[in-house]
């Protein structure tokens, strides 16, 4: 599989994005602070690019992911969170999880051509 040139820039810029907001997290203690700083990449980066519908993409991520965390964390008990203000879990976690549904496609877009 060859990309063009547009798309291995395009997949970088995505990358680096997400590895920003990992970044960040290193330096941030505070769940609401990060959750505020995940928001605001995701606005500068849907004023960046944006696909039609990409919020509902993004709002289904952050359900599946407050499903999935708290619905699983509560049955199976395998993973802790000191700041777990949203029903155990942080209040950030549901938003990253929307946010990478939205760089899953973009990125998948990019490699896979029909």
């Amino acid at each position: 599989l060859i990309m063009e040139k547009n798309n291995i820039r395009e997949v970088i810029i995505q990358l680096l994005q997400l590895i920003m907001v990992f970044v960040i997290l290193t330096f941030t203690r505070n769940e609401i602070v990060f959750a505020f700083v995940i928001a605001i990449l995701l606005l500068v980066n849907f004023k960046i690019k944006y696909s039609k519908n990409e919020w509902w993409l993004f709002l289904i991520g952050c359900l599946a992911g407050f499903i999935i965390e708290v619905g699983l964390g509560k049955i199976y008990r395998m993973q802790y969170w000191e700041q777990d203000s949203l029903f155990g879990v942080p209040i950030w976690l549901p938003i990253l999880w929307g946010y990478g549904f939205v760089f899953i496609r973009r990125i998948g877009n990019l490699i896979v051509k029909d």
